[in-house]
Protein backbone atom coordinates (compact mmCIF):
# COMPACT_ATOMS: atom_id res chain seq x y z
CA UNK A 1 0.00 0.00 0.00
CA UNK A 2 2.59 2.54 0.56
CA UNK A 3 4.37 1.74 -2.39
CA UNK A 4 1.16 2.85 -4.11
CA UNK A 5 0.46 5.74 -2.53
CA UNK A 6 4.01 7.06 -3.15
CA UNK A 7 3.94 6.46 -6.66
CA UNK A 8 3.94 10.06 -8.67
CA UNK A 9 1.59 8.46 -11.13
CA UNK A 10 -0.80 7.35 -8.57
CA UNK A 11 -0.43 10.36 -6.42
CA UNK A 12 -0.79 13.38 -9.36
CA UNK A 13 -3.12 11.23 -11.97
CA UNK A 14 -5.19 8.50 -10.50
CA UNK A 15 -6.09 9.66 -7.39
CA UNK A 16 -7.03 13.25 -8.40
CA UNK A 17 -9.17 11.50 -10.98
CA UNK A 18 -11.07 9.04 -9.04
CA UNK A 19 -11.78 11.15 -5.95
CA UNK A 20 -12.81 14.31 -8.84
CA UNK A 21 -14.97 11.65 -10.15
CA UNK A 22 -17.05 10.24 -7.35
CA UNK A 23 -17.05 14.12 -6.01
CA UNK A 24 -18.68 14.69 -9.06
CA UNK A 25 -21.20 12.34 -9.00
CA UNK A 26 -22.50 12.69 -5.78
CA UNK A 27 -22.87 16.54 -6.36
CA UNK A 28 -24.16 16.17 -9.75
CA UNK A 29 -27.76 16.27 -8.99
CA UNK A 30 -27.90 19.18 -6.46
CA UNK A 31 -26.58 21.07 -9.70
CA UNK A 32 -25.59 25.17 -9.88
CA UNK A 33 -22.06 25.68 -8.64
CA UNK A 34 -21.71 22.48 -5.86
CA UNK A 35 -20.17 19.38 -8.83
CA UNK A 36 -17.69 22.20 -9.26
CA UNK A 37 -16.16 21.51 -5.98
CA UNK A 38 -15.43 18.17 -7.19
CA UNK A 39 -12.18 19.16 -9.11
CA UNK A 40 -11.04 21.04 -6.06
CA UNK A 41 -11.92 17.77 -3.84
CA UNK A 42 -9.59 15.85 -6.20
CA UNK A 43 -7.37 18.33 -5.86
CA UNK A 44 -6.94 18.66 -2.47
CA UNK A 45 -6.39 14.44 -1.67
CA UNK A 46 -3.94 14.82 -4.08
CA UNK A 47 -2.19 17.50 -1.96
CA UNK A 48 -2.18 15.75 1.02
CA UNK A 49 -0.55 12.74 -0.42
CA UNK A 50 2.18 15.35 -1.61
CA UNK A 51 2.28 17.31 1.30
CA UNK A 52 0.63 15.69 4.31
CA UNK A 53 -0.65 19.44 4.97
CA UNK A 54 2.08 21.04 6.45
CA UNK A 55 2.24 24.42 5.75
CA UNK A 56 4.79 25.51 7.77
CA UNK A 57 7.52 26.79 7.30
CA UNK A 58 6.37 28.56 4.48
CA UNK A 59 7.98 27.90 1.49
CA UNK A 60 6.97 29.32 -2.34
CA UNK A 61 4.84 26.23 -2.86
CA UNK A 62 2.99 26.11 0.65
CA UNK A 63 2.47 29.73 0.01
CA UNK A 64 0.32 28.72 -3.28
CA UNK A 65 -1.47 25.78 -1.55
CA UNK A 66 -2.29 28.51 1.26
CA UNK A 67 -3.66 30.81 -1.03
CA UNK A 68 -5.46 27.95 -2.64
CA UNK A 69 -7.32 27.37 -0.03
CA UNK A 70 -8.58 31.02 0.43
CA UNK A 71 -9.26 31.46 -3.01
CA UNK A 72 -11.64 28.26 -2.57
CA UNK A 73 -13.31 30.20 0.22
CA UNK A 74 -13.56 33.27 -2.00
CA UNK A 75 -14.90 31.66 -5.16
CA UNK A 76 -18.03 30.16 -2.89
CA UNK A 77 -18.64 33.69 -1.47
CA UNK A 78 -18.97 35.05 -5.16
CA UNK A 79 -21.04 32.01 -6.53
CA UNK A 80 -23.46 32.54 -3.22
CA UNK A 81 -23.49 36.43 -3.03
CA UNK A 82 -24.49 38.93 -5.97
CA UNK A 83 -21.33 40.85 -6.54
CA UNK A 84 -20.88 39.93 -10.26
CA UNK A 85 -20.06 43.54 -10.99
CA UNK A 86 -17.47 44.44 -9.05
CA UNK A 87 -15.93 40.85 -9.35
CA UNK A 88 -13.14 41.16 -12.24
CA UNK A 89 -11.53 43.97 -10.30
CA UNK A 90 -12.25 42.02 -6.74
CA UNK A 91 -9.77 39.47 -8.10
CA UNK A 92 -7.37 41.09 -9.91
CA UNK A 93 -6.75 43.24 -6.49
CA UNK A 94 -6.52 39.54 -5.17
CA UNK A 95 -4.47 38.00 -7.31
CA UNK A 96 -1.89 41.28 -7.29
CA UNK A 97 -1.78 40.76 -3.92
CA UNK A 98 -1.51 36.68 -3.83
CA UNK A 99 1.58 36.82 -6.19
CA UNK A 100 3.39 39.66 -4.41
CA UNK A 101 3.21 38.05 -1.30
CA UNK A 102 4.65 34.70 -3.15
CA UNK A 103 7.56 36.12 -4.83
CA UNK A 104 8.56 38.95 -2.41
CA UNK A 105 11.30 36.91 -1.52
CA UNK A 106 13.10 37.05 -4.78
CA UNK A 107 12.77 41.00 -5.56
CA UNK A 108 16.19 41.04 -3.33
CA UNK A 109 17.78 39.17 -5.89
CA UNK A 110 17.11 41.56 -8.43
CA UNK A 111 17.39 44.89 -9.64
CA UNK A 112 17.29 47.33 -12.85
CA UNK A 113 14.74 46.03 -15.76
CA UNK A 114 14.43 42.55 -14.29
CA UNK A 115 12.91 43.50 -10.98
CA UNK A 116 10.30 46.10 -12.67
CA UNK A 117 9.77 42.74 -14.83
CA UNK A 118 9.13 40.70 -11.94
CA UNK A 119 6.98 43.69 -9.97
CA UNK A 120 4.62 44.19 -12.66
CA UNK A 121 4.73 41.23 -14.86
CA UNK A 122 4.59 38.40 -13.00
CA UNK A 123 1.46 39.83 -10.99
CA UNK A 124 -0.06 40.71 -14.36
CA UNK A 125 0.24 37.15 -15.29
CA UNK A 126 -1.67 36.06 -12.50
CA UNK A 127 -3.92 38.71 -12.76
CA UNK A 128 -4.99 38.19 -16.36
CA UNK A 129 -5.68 34.03 -15.52
CA UNK A 130 -7.66 34.08 -12.83
CA UNK A 131 -10.24 37.37 -14.37
CA UNK A 132 -10.11 35.81 -17.53
CA UNK A 133 -10.91 32.54 -16.72
CA UNK A 134 -13.29 33.34 -13.97
CA UNK A 135 -15.53 34.89 -17.04
CA UNK A 136 -15.90 31.30 -18.48
CA UNK A 137 -17.99 30.21 -14.89
CA UNK A 138 -21.12 29.52 -16.52
CA UNK A 139 -19.70 28.11 -19.79
CA UNK A 140 -19.22 24.46 -18.50
CA UNK A 141 -17.17 23.30 -21.16
CA UNK A 142 -14.90 26.02 -22.37
CA UNK A 143 -14.34 26.42 -17.86
CA UNK A 144 -13.12 22.80 -17.94
CA UNK A 145 -11.54 22.71 -21.03
CA UNK A 146 -9.31 25.65 -20.07
CA UNK A 147 -8.23 24.69 -16.38
CA UNK A 148 -7.59 20.67 -18.25
CA UNK A 149 -5.04 22.44 -20.49
CA UNK A 150 -3.52 24.97 -17.56
CA UNK A 151 -2.75 22.13 -15.75
CA UNK A 152 -1.57 19.92 -18.29
CA UNK A 153 0.43 22.78 -19.76
CA UNK A 154 1.68 23.90 -16.60
CA UNK A 155 2.17 20.71 -14.93
CA UNK A 156 4.31 19.27 -17.40
CA UNK A 157 6.12 22.49 -17.98
CA UNK A 158 7.08 22.79 -14.44
CA UNK A 159 8.37 19.00 -14.58
CA UNK A 160 10.44 19.77 -17.11
CA UNK A 161 11.98 23.80 -15.63
CA UNK A 162 11.00 23.39 -12.48
CA UNK A 163 10.92 20.62 -10.00
CA UNK A 164 8.89 17.37 -9.54
CA UNK A 165 6.34 18.60 -6.45
CA UNK A 166 5.35 21.61 -9.08
CA UNK A 167 4.72 19.19 -12.00
CA UNK A 168 2.74 16.84 -10.04
CA UNK A 169 0.60 19.76 -8.54
CA UNK A 170 -0.24 21.08 -11.50
CA UNK A 171 -1.31 17.25 -13.37
CA UNK A 172 -3.04 16.42 -10.43
CA UNK A 173 -5.18 19.55 -11.62
CA UNK A 174 -5.71 18.32 -14.87
CA UNK A 175 -6.62 14.80 -13.68
CA UNK A 176 -9.09 16.10 -11.20
CA UNK A 177 -10.70 18.24 -14.40
CA UNK A 178 -10.29 15.33 -16.62
CA UNK A 179 -12.89 13.40 -14.40
CA UNK A 180 -15.57 16.18 -15.37
CA UNK A 181 -14.70 16.30 -18.93
CA UNK A 182 -15.63 12.73 -19.00
CA UNK A 183 -18.61 12.98 -17.25
CA UNK A 184 -19.81 15.54 -20.18
CA UNK A 185 -19.86 12.65 -22.53
CA UNK A 186 -22.16 11.08 -20.40
CA UNK A 187 -24.54 13.29 -19.21
CA UNK A 188 -25.55 17.05 -18.68
CA UNK A 189 -22.57 19.36 -17.79
CA UNK A 190 -22.96 21.07 -14.73
CA UNK A 191 -21.35 24.90 -14.21
CA UNK A 192 -18.09 25.05 -12.52
CA UNK A 193 -18.50 28.10 -10.85
CA UNK A 194 -16.14 30.47 -9.62
CA UNK A 195 -15.48 27.82 -6.35
CA UNK A 196 -13.69 25.86 -9.42
CA UNK A 197 -11.87 28.23 -11.11
CA UNK A 198 -11.00 30.51 -8.83
CA UNK A 199 -8.65 28.42 -6.62
CA UNK A 200 -7.72 25.67 -9.23
CA UNK A 201 -7.02 28.71 -11.74
CA UNK A 202 -5.17 30.95 -8.68
CA UNK A 203 -2.81 27.78 -8.11
CA UNK A 204 -1.73 27.12 -11.60
CA UNK A 205 -0.99 30.14 -12.45
CA UNK A 206 1.36 31.18 -9.58
CA UNK A 207 3.05 27.45 -9.67
CA UNK A 208 3.71 28.56 -13.42
CA UNK A 209 5.33 31.83 -12.41
CA UNK A 210 7.01 30.45 -9.03
CA UNK A 211 8.66 27.84 -11.74
CA UNK A 212 10.19 30.42 -13.59
CA UNK A 213 11.02 32.80 -10.77
CA UNK A 214 12.27 30.26 -8.30
CA UNK A 215 13.84 27.10 -10.81
CA UNK A 216 14.04 27.65 -14.71
CA UNK A 217 11.38 27.48 -16.42
CA UNK A 218 11.94 29.66 -19.38
CA UNK A 219 9.32 34.02 -19.30
CA UNK A 220 8.07 32.43 -22.62
CA UNK A 221 6.03 29.61 -21.53
CA UNK A 222 3.84 31.83 -19.51
CA UNK A 223 3.28 33.80 -22.64
CA UNK A 224 2.01 30.96 -24.39
CA UNK A 225 -0.13 29.77 -21.15
CA UNK A 226 -1.68 33.00 -21.14
CA UNK A 227 -2.72 32.27 -24.62
CA UNK A 228 -5.16 28.93 -22.91
CA UNK A 229 -8.01 31.32 -22.18
CA UNK A 230 -7.86 33.24 -25.14
CA UNK A 231 -8.40 29.85 -27.41
CA UNK A 232 -11.41 29.59 -25.28
CA UNK A 233 -13.22 32.00 -27.06
CA UNK A 234 -12.75 30.21 -30.95
CA UNK A 235 -16.23 29.31 -31.36
CA UNK A 236 -17.23 26.09 -32.48
CA UNK A 237 -20.52 24.80 -34.69
CA UNK A 238 -23.75 24.49 -32.32
CA UNK A 239 -24.86 21.40 -34.52
CA UNK A 240 -21.74 19.25 -33.58
CA UNK A 241 -22.02 15.83 -31.65
CA UNK A 242 -21.20 16.20 -27.91
CA UNK A 243 -18.12 14.24 -28.38
CA UNK A 244 -16.76 16.23 -30.91
CA UNK A 245 -17.72 19.24 -29.35
CA UNK A 246 -15.77 18.04 -26.37
CA UNK A 247 -12.68 16.51 -28.35
CA UNK A 248 -12.09 19.59 -30.05
CA UNK A 249 -12.50 22.58 -27.26
CA UNK A 250 -9.97 20.73 -25.45
CA UNK A 251 -7.78 20.46 -28.70
CA UNK A 252 -8.41 23.87 -29.41
CA UNK A 253 -7.12 25.34 -26.05
CA UNK A 254 -4.25 22.73 -25.29
CA UNK A 255 -2.52 24.11 -28.74
CA UNK A 256 -0.82 27.06 -26.63
CA UNK A 257 0.03 24.77 -23.51
CA UNK A 258 1.51 22.05 -25.65
CA UNK A 259 4.13 24.45 -27.40
CA UNK A 260 4.70 25.43 -23.98
CA UNK A 261 5.54 22.33 -22.62
CA UNK A 262 7.71 21.62 -26.32
CA UNK A 263 9.93 24.80 -25.82
CA UNK A 264 10.52 24.11 -22.40
CA UNK A 265 11.60 21.15 -23.08
CA UNK A 266 13.68 22.40 -25.71
CA UNK A 267 15.00 24.80 -23.53
CA UNK A 268 15.40 22.77 -20.27
CA UNK A 269 16.15 19.28 -21.20
CA UNK A 270 15.13 15.95 -18.94
CA UNK A 271 12.29 16.87 -16.10
CA UNK A 272 13.73 17.23 -12.80
CA UNK A 273 12.90 14.21 -10.75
Amino acid sequence: MDELLNNPLFQSALLPFVVSLLVAVILRPHGWFWAGLSAVVGFTASVYLLTDFRFFPLSSHRKILLLGGGAVILGMLLDLLPWRRITPGLLFVAAVAATLWVVWPRFRAFDGWQLWALAIAGPAYVAWLVVSCDVLRQKTLQADSVVFALGLGTGLSALLGATALYGQLGSAIAAAVGARLLLQVFGKPVVAGSVMLVPLITVLALLGLGAVVYAKLPWYSLLLLALVPVMARVPLPANLPRLLQIVLSVLIVLLPALIAVYLTWQEAGAPAI
